[in-house]
């Protein structure tokens, strides 16, 4: 299993939600208030705790290692 490609991969998703957060955050009003506000609050959510539970099983597995 190759580790770089992993931790490439856990960075670029990081750099992706920081920035779809701020896009949303400065844009997402004006483009979401009528309809979609709850769809992009539910998904923002659900990638968000998706993240963390990557994150920290990610964080379990690479403490699985310790002697």
């Amino acid at each position: 299993m190759d580790y770089e490609n992993i931790l490439r991969d856990w960075l670029l998703g990081l750099i992706a939600a920081l920035l779809a957060a701020l896009v949303l955050a400065e844009m997402g009003t004006q483009f979401l208030e009528p309809v979609l506000a709850p769809f992009a609050n539910l998904l923002a959510l659900v990638t968000f705790l998706a993240f963390i539970l990557v994150t920290g099983a990610f964080l379990v597995y690479t403490a699985s290692f310790t002697d």
